[in-house]
């Protein structure tokens, strides 16, 4: 006799089996041998609902696509994806993804809606999470709620940091509150001299090995070109930049509690930037220690990005080298979006007309 099952529940081979629909593929999930029981399959199957209702959940869609997507990202890119994450899921903590429709989203942003960037930046993050939440079918194709709300436009970027505004920076890193040399304070310090010298990436900087330093100069591979615009970049050796390398290889002892020289710091055998322990420096760790340092030194409105900012604008500032190899510093596949990145920073100079 047939038997009147629910839907995508099938018999085979003396089982009940319920079939999800996994794009193309087909997801067969056993829930018991048919001399169970009807009951018993019922029982299977609620479980099985009951779980997936918990996976449309907004912090749980949240977690899942940091673990299949943004894990696969930088680590600067993976601290603003928590970031982005912890801000949804407190936001949308009762709400399956498709519940969320476009006036939730505008109340979403609304605290960011005097901020342009950080504006974008939310909407794009929440805009991607429902992408995700569309290709799990917690939500029809074509559906996703944040493409009606337009993004706010961002005035491009003017901010150049001054030569005397990067020493005090630098002099603030070095010198806590108390007067004291700080135990970080040394990295920080190569850390910044190295982002203006090289006009690299902060991403790039803290993922900087050992095997990367060549007898020709510094051999840098931008994590952010894709495939197939990737770009190797030499940054042949200056004095400076030598100088920089040498301290990160011989740093100095580093200061005890009381002011007494501790043993030196070790240093990586593989990171060329490493903490106290000889350890890789993570983002958090470094964005932490400059903001420390910018507002120790009274020094508003300064971005670590700007450092990259100052380094080509300073490059093409100077007639012998120019937007070519400021072009070439950042990796840019352009000579117009390098005129775009730096033109801002920094006015113009010419002379009057008579």
């Amino acid at each position: 006799m047939k038997r009147d099952l629910p839907p995508r529940v099938y018999e085979k081979n003396g089982s009940y089996y319920h079939v999800a629909a996994l794009g193309e593929k087909r997801k067969w999930t056993k829930l018991c041998r048919i001399k169970e029981g009807l009951s018993s399959m019922y029982l299977a199957l609620a479980k099985i609902e009951t779980d997936k209702a918990l996976d449309d959940m907004m912090p749980k869609v949240c977690a899942d696509w940091m673990k299949e997507i943004g894990s696969k990202h930088g680590k600067k890119t993976q601290a603003d994806h928590r970031t982005h994450n912890k801000a949804i899921s407190e936001a949308f903590l009762e709400f399956r993804a498709r519940d969320v429709t476009p006036p939730v989203v505008v109340e979403f942003l609304e605290p960011w809606d005097e901020q342009p960037r950080s504006y974008n930046a939310y909407r794009a993050a929440l805009r991607e999470r429902m992408r995700f939440a569309e290709v799990k079918g917690f939500r029809p194709a074509g559906s996703n709620p944040v493409d009606s709300v337009k993004t706010k436009k961002v005035k491009a970027r003017t901010r150049y940091i001054t030569d005397s505004e990067l020493r005090r920076i630098k002099v603030a890193a070095c010198y806590g509150d108390d007067g004291n040399r700080t135990r970080s304070g040394h990295t920080i310090c190569c850390l910044i001299d190295m982002a203006y010298l090289t006009g690299q990436r902060i991403s790039d900087l803290l993922g900087l090995e050992w095997t990367q330093i060549r007898k020709e100069g510094i051999l840098f591979e931008p994590s952010k070109t894709e495939d197939t615009t990737a770009v190797r970049i030499l940054i042949e050796w200056t004095p400076k930049l030598q100088a920089v390398i040498e301290r990160l290889r011989h740093p100095p002892p580093v200061p005890g509690r009381r002011g007494k020289a501790r043993k030196t710091k070790p240093v990586s055998m593989r990171y060329v930037f490493s903490t106290l322990k000889g350890e890789p420096y993570t983002y958090d760790g470094a964005s932490t220690a400059w903001t420390r340092a910018r507002e120790r030194a009274k020094v508003k409105d300064a971005h670590f990005h700007d450092l990259r900012a100052k380094a080509l604008t300073d490059i093409d500032g100077v007639s012998e080298r120019g937007i070519g190899q400021a072009q070439t510093m950042g990796g840019h596949s352009t000579q117009t979006q390098t005129a775009d990145y730096v033109r801002h920073k920094r006015a113009k100079k010419t002379g009057a007309t008579r």
